[in-house]
Order: C-alpha cells, then sequence, then structure tokens
C-alpha cells in the first residue's frame, strides 16, 4: 500500500507528532508499505533525509516559535502530491500541509485518515499569538479545499462573546469538528483525546491507537553512563524530566518544587533533557531559586543517550497538563521508572498508586510526591516494575484496537 503523511511537524523539530510519524512511518515500512512524508524544509544546513521524506519551502513562524510556516499550494506541488498515487493520505497536523493532503484526498477520492495530536484549544490559552494563526487557518481552510460551503457554518461562530476564551474554544472546536468530518477514519493516541473529540462534534467511531516504542532504540543506551556523563554522583535521588522545553510543557512547576525537595532530600539531583523556547527562561529561572548547583540541564541529546537517562533516574517527572499522549511515559515505563504527573488519561502506564504517583498542579503536591518515592525506594521499585508491565501490557493491546 502506498500512505502519503502530511504533517507541520518534523524533524529536526523534536515533539510528540515528530516522533509519533517517525515510528509509525518506519514501522508501516518494515511491513512492506511505501510511505512518503511531507513536512516543512528545515532552518539552516539541508538535512540528509530518508528518501521518503519530502520538504517544502517554509519561513519561522509568527504565531508560535520554533515551527515552520508553509504555503505548499501551487500548482507544482499539488501535482507532485498527485503523481504519487496514493492508496491512503493520513494527515498529521490539521495546517497548511495538512489542508494540502485533505485537498488532494477530496480531488483526487482518496480515503482520508486523520491523527487527533495536540489540544489545539490548550495550547492557544498557552501561546497567544496561536489563535492568530488558528484564526487564519480557519479563514482559509474552506477555500484551501476547496470546501466553500464550509463558510456557512464558520462564519456565525466569528461573532465576538465577552469571554475571549469561550470565543476561541467555540471557534476551534465547531472548525475542527468540521474538519475531521471530511476524513473517513480518525485516531487518537489516546483516551483523553478521544473524549475530547466529542467536544469537538465528532461523533463518528475512533480509533485509539498510541505510539509505540521501538524496543531496539531503547536498548541502545545500556553501554552509556549518564550519571558519569554529566557528572551526577551516583547516591544522588535523580528526579528527571525529558521532552520540549516549552512553556506548556510545565516544567517550571517542578523546578519551584525542587526547594521544598532540597531542604528534605538535599543530595537530590534534576536532570533535564530536551530543548526548546523557553529554555533559557527555565535556566534563568533555576538560577532565581537557587538551584543551580541541583539541575542539570543537559540540552537535546540522542536516542541512546535519553534511554541512558531513564536508566540512571530515579523517578521521572512528568508536570504537563496539555500532553495528549505522553510518550515518555511509556519510555519511563520500558525502562522501570515511576512517575509523578498530573494529568489524567493521557496513559495507561501511569496508574496513580499502582505505578505511579498522581500530583496536584502545585508546588506542595508536587514535591510531597517526588519526595515519596525518593524517600521509599522500595515503593519507587515496585511502582517502576508496575510500569514495566504496563507498557508491554499496552504494547500488544495497540495490535487489537
Amino acid at each position: 500500500m502506498k500512505i502519503g503523511f502530511f504533517t507541520d511537524r518534523f524533524y529536526p523539530q523534536v515533539d510528540g507528532v515528530a516522533v509519533s510519524v517517525d515510528i509509525f512511518a518506519k514501522e508501516l515500512i518494515k511491513l512492506g508499505h511505501e510511505v512518503v512524508i511531507f513536512c516543512p524544509q528545515s532552518a539552516g544546513p539541508k538535512r540528509q533525509d530518508p528518501s521518503y521524506v519530502v520538504r517544502f519551502r517554509s519561513i519561522p513562524s509568527f504565531w508560535y516559535e520554533g515551527h515552520r510556516d508553509t504555503m505548499p499550494f501551487n500548482n507544482s506541488n499539488i501535482e507532485l502530491v498527485k503523481s504519487y498515487d496514493f492508496d491512503v493520505i493520513h494527515i498529521h497536523t490539521p495546517a497548511q500541509i495538512g489542508l494540502l493532503g485533505i485537498r488532494v484526498a477530496k480531488e483526487d477520492d482518496i480515503p482520508l485518515v486523520i491523527t487527533h495530536h495536540t489540544d489545539i484549544d490548550q495550547y492557544t490559552r498557552v501561546y497567544k499569538k496561536v489563535m492568530l494563526g488558528v484564526l487564519v487557518a480557519i479563514l482559509l481552510a474552506p477555500a484551501l479545499i476547496k470546501e466553500t460551503g464550509h463558510y456557512k457554518e464558520i462564519l456565525p461562530n466569528l461573532k465576538p462573546r465577552k469571554s475571549i476564551k469561550k470565543w476561541n474554544r467555540k471557534l476551534i472546536i465547531e472548525s475542527v469538528g468540521l474538519l475531521y468530518k471530511n476524513c473517513d477514519r480518525v485516531i487518537v493516541p489516546s483516551q483523553k483525546m478521544k473524549l475530547s473529540l466529542k467536544e469537538y462534534g465528532y461523533n463518528r467511531p475512533v480509533e485509539i491507537i498510541p505510539t509505540g516504542i521501538d524496543l531496539e532504540e531503547a536498548r541502545l543506551g545500556s553501554s552509556i553512563d549518564a550519571r558519569k556523563k554529566f557528572a551526577i554522583p551516583k547516591d544522588s535521588p535523580l528526579l528527571l524530566s525529558v521532552g520540549r522545553l516549552g512553556k506548556e510543557k510545565n516544567i517550571q512547576l517542578i523546578l519551584k518544587s525542587m526547594p521544598k525537595i532540597l531542604a528534605d532530600s538535599p543530595q537530590t539531583k534534576l536532570l533535564i533533557v530536551g530543548d526548546g523556547p523557553y529554555a533559557e527562561d527555565l535556566k534563568q529561572l533555576a538560577g532565581r531559586l537557587g538551584i543551580n548547583q541541583s539541575v542539570v540541564f543537559a540540552g537535546m541529546q540522542n536516542r541512546a543517550t535519553t534511554f541512558a537517562c531513564f536508566s540512571a533516574a530515579d523517578v521521572f517527572c512528568f508536570a504537563s497538563v496539555t500532553d495528549t499522549q505522553g510518550l515518555v511515559l511509556n519510555e519511563a515505563g520500558i525502562k522501570s521508572k515511576p512517575t509523578v504527573y498530573i494529568d489524567e488519561g493521557i496513559s495507561p502506564v501511569a496508574v496513580d498508586g499502582v505505578s505511579a504517583l498522581k500530583a496536584k498542579n502545585t508546588v506542595a503536591s508536587f514535591a510531597k510526591a517526588c519526595l515519596k518515592l525518593i524517600k521509599h525506594p522500595d515503593l519507587a521499585k515496585k511502582y517502576g516494575k508496575k510500569a514495566n508491565q504496563l507498557t508491554h501490557t499496552i504494547r500488544s493491546e495497540e495490535h487489537n484496537v
């Protein structure tokens, strides 16, 4: 089968969408399918991409730092996509390149699948300028996909409301829901996102397909001593955060929890793996809190080193409330690490009182949960073992979805 993936987020940008697209494409190729990924051109020197990656010209986004905007709707790009004669088109982002995929699918009567990766409403609450980009996309989308009849349903929602948040939410829900109704199948990565689609007015069947873990990749870090690499003493309790350093990831809460944790466990260290637009703000926050000696900002690391960091850690910290599947929760689980988390329903691996501890979105609550696992290593080991078991259970159940 020949499958076209359309995404506005891909490497070298590292986030849940990029990782999911990459893993999904590689696994389909292993099964004998032909996959082509259409994505934005990256900044800087030209990348040595696999032959199945096709990039469109892009510019830095005004709406969202680190994002790349494209406008791929010229005739040559449309003809290029059509020349592949796809059996299925799979959309991973409802933005410019995603809209191109929708247009080609509709014009050539190709089955259309979309994965609902991102909680757009939550993103617009954290990044105010994103709503401007969403508004532009909403206004242009019907014309770009040649469904101008959609304007009859979209335009009434442009009427201002007393609450800007309610106006944003209503506009996003109605517009995205309308877009998804054009699809033959909708996939979500978690139960949380399945429930959110009901708010988008989408009531058709939804497939829950979590992103899997490459076990061979997870084993790559077995020969790396992460504690030695980042100068972390062997006897220091180690908290770990892995992910994009964006404001929406709520890593600032983990940092703000550290003074309380250090007051009770002075030798504790926090290792933060990842990079992003909020990195400097987080480093400055660590300085203001006086915890620089207890925090290591490791920056972006390759997959082998990242898994080595999971192996070295005692507790994985996940403070995000905007994630839609929390891939890193599964990665922590595969390395038998317990998690302190906040958001419910993003991963069956994180079960409060079984494989993890659920905290409130407050410094006191998050610090208390971390300290409980630090002070009770037997409990942490028990939870980590269960997390590993749950991760393997999820993997086997995915094939039955």
